[in-house]
């Protein structure tokens, strides 16, 4: 059964009330002046959505269905705490027409108001290509000592000059690509950051393929309004291809570590993956995929943070259920909240344009689609379905799927998804000869052959973790919600330890993850209807509002 239409659901529709944007449309129209552009046919505006049409369903409810068929108590609980909307049709609990402005709505952050202006398609179809980067050779003195280490690295030494433009102050980061260093521009007295690749062929190949990216990016946004890494310079230096960009501040990975991996709030969360999921339409409205998406890849503008007493029960909850939590008497009183969850998407060196060469496995495990794991061919959706693992990372404080093996990662799947994996996928992949569909699926009926006799008990320990998405999510955070029945059910279920409004956050949030986290990537929800999900249209007090 289809979990979400991909035409745009039934139940929106548009949001005539206006924003005050981050660009101007007029201005924005300057970067098109060459072309003409009806600006009713061809720029669309991702603006909020308020929902009208709702059929109305008996309490049972069928679990493989987006609530985005709308079913009352979903229609109603929105209407009462949808931040943007105000009708004069609104619908009240008692079945009566509500004329006066609701004041049931809940807090949110600024960054869930972030829009997307959509390139006209037009635009990007007459625009060429870019190729092949060529990078300004900067001159030095071959007579100074040796630059590298064995291993192609360029060796790091701060506070000493590289070129005469910049001083390296010191190394932010290392990888199997290079590294990263923070310089002082001398020209335009800042920091910024430099990422050296090793000189070795087959690197700076890759990063003359990056470069090919960080360009389109540039060309298409120059004032970085989608918030995708923004190139400043590039040039090749003692044999070193150099990228220059923003410096930022550490990853969302690296602050949940910080503060001990106590889960985000449920409005940082919020924040974090509206910016997320337009950057990701950004990219794909540019026929790009990142296929690495990840928390390690998204950066912070700023760092900083409030200590706040640890009080909503959501995130205690999920702190006291995490794996390496030994001792749930040390739960911590505070909690290090962000004061501002901007974000920044960084690392393009696995960025692909759809038309073009496809490697047969992209992605880091944790975050990989199931299309790539079963070897069928993958595209825009698989980064789709790495923003709904980052988004459940974010509520539980730990990675979704912990597993380096495919067949524990397809039982995983299937666990968390709570349906077996369609036939005519596991067909396509014994047709592409991948071993996960010749050697993990029985011959006769197509099932998943797991636990097999070989299997370690650890796997099936792992598996038996899970539980299906709306089960396993709620259960992390405190909550008991079951999708096989209305809202207002579950509230009953739940009144003793949350109240109605944020209740209806968390209930629309676990109907967008069921939205992402889809096997078959033709019904995943795109990038484009994600931005337009109602659960970005509802607030929550939690420690990130108040």
């Amino acid at each position: 059964m289809s979990v979400i239409n991909r035409k745009r659901p039934r139940g929106f529709s548009d949001y005539k009330e206006s924003y005050n944007y981050d660009l101007d449309k007029k201005d924005y129209y300057q970067v098109f002046e060459d072309i003409e552009v009806d600006e009713d046919d061809d720029l669309i505006i991702l603006e909020e959505r308020n929902l009208q049409d709702f059929k109305i369903t008996r309490p049972k409810r069928n679990n493989s269905d987006s609530i985005l068929n709308f079913d009352r108590d979903s229609h109603e609980a929105f209407n009462l705490y949808n931040v943007n909307y105000i009708s004069s049709n609104s619908l009240t609990f008692n079945g009566m027409y509500d004329k006066k402005q609701r004041t049931n709505s809940l807090p949110q952050l600024p960054q869930v108001k972030c829009n997307y202006f959509k390139i006209p398609e037009n635009y990007i179809l007459s625009q060429n290509k870019i190729g092949n980067i060529k990078t300004a050779i900067v001159p030095y003195n071959s007579n100074g000592p040796p630059c590298d280490d064995k291993n192609g690295h360029y060796i790091i030494e701060p506070n000493s000059p590289f070129t005469e433009r910049y001083m390296i102050i010191r190394l932010l980061g290392q990888g199997t690509f290079g590294k990263v260093v923070e310089c002082y521009d001398r020209v335009n007295n800042e920091n910024v950051a430099i990422k050296i690749i090793r000189n070795i062929p087959k690197y700076k190949d890759a990063a003359k393929i990056e470069l090919r990216i960080l360009s389109t990016l540039k060309k298409f946004d120059d004032k970085n309004l989608n918030h995708c890494i923004h190139l400043r310079q590039c040039f090749e230096f003692r044999g070193h291809i150099c990228i220059v960009t923003d410096l930022l501040k550490i990853s969302l990975y690296d602050f949940l570590e910080n503060n001990h991996f106590i889960p985000f709030p449920g409005s940082q969360i919020q924040a974090v993956s509206k910016q997320l999921i337009r950057s990701t339409t950004f990219l794909h409205d540019l026929n790009l995929i990142h296929t690495d998406l990840k928390p390690e890849n998204i950066l912070l503008y700023d760092d900083s943070f409030i200590k706040k007493p640890l009080k909503s029960q959501t995130l205690i909850n999920s702190f006291m259920k995490l794996s390496n939590v030994t001792n749930p008497k040390k739960l911590p009183r505070t909690s290090q909240v962000l004061k501002n969850p901007s974000i920044q998407i960084i690392d393009f060196g696995s960025a692909i344009f759809n038309d073009e060469y496809h490697s047969s496995i992209v992605s880091t495990r944790h975050y990989r689609a199931p299309e790539i794991v079963l070897g069928t061919g993958w595209s825009f959706p698989c980064d789709m379905w790495s923003i709904g693992c980052i988004m459940v990372e974010l509520i539980i404080g730990e990675p979704l799927f912990k597993t380096h093996d495919n067949l524990e990662h397809l039982a995983m799947i299937e666990k968390f998804v709570g349906y077996p994996i369609d036939k005519s996928i596991i067909e396509r992949s014994k047709q592409c000869d991948n071993e996960c569909g010749i050697q993990y699926f029985d011959d006769n009926d197509l099932s998943l052959m797991f636990p097999r006799s070989d299997t370690p008990a650890q796997f099936i320990n792992n598996v038996n973790q899970l539980n299906r998405l709306d089960f396993f999510i709620s259960n992390r955070i405190g909550l008991k919600i079951n999708f096989d029945y209305t809202l207002n059910y579950n509230y009953d279920q739940n009144k003793s330890v949350i109240n109605f409004g944020n209740f209806t956050f968390w209930w629309f949030l676990i109907d967008l993850l069921k939205c992402l986290f889809v096997i078959d990537p033709e019904r995943r929800i795109s990038a484009e209807e994600a931005m337009n999900h109602p659960w970005f249209n509802l607030g929550i007090e939690d420690e990130g509002t108040i």
